[in-house]
């Protein structure tokens, strides 16, 4: 049997998909820190395919602003888009989050 030969034994089963909800999809961060560390692991988690909501209130300006523009560059380089949420919340998304409009209407449930 070679390496790229195709075993006659193997049978395929079906994939079976578990549907998670939205919001367990969401990391919800209240920002505690700019620290570089802390930021790539939210911008993994981003580049990954889930949303951040992140609340930038705790920070001071100067760190609420390096944070924005590091993630600012983060969706910019997956294509996605930023919403504002509230005055210091913010969700970092990539537009696949928002095609089916579903996200807009939690947006909508979670600041009322």
């Amino acid at each position: 049997m070679g390496l790229f030969s195709v075993s006659k034994n193997k049978k395929k089963t079906p994939i079976e998909q578990e549907v998670i909800p939205k919001s367990e999809q969401i990391i919800f961060e209240k920002m505690v820190s700019d620290d570089d560390v802390y930021l790539i692991q939210l911008a993994d988690q981003l580049m990954s395919g889930k949303p951040l909501i992140l609340n930038f209130e705790p920070l001071d300006i100067d760190q609420a602003n390096k944070a924005i523009a590091f993630f600012s560059g983060v969706v910019y380089a997956i294509s996605g888009e930023i919403v504002n949420v509230k005055e210091k919340v913010f969700m970092f998304a990539s537009k696949e989050v928002y095609e089916d409009g579903s996200m807009d209407e939690f947006l909508k449930e979670i600041v009322e």
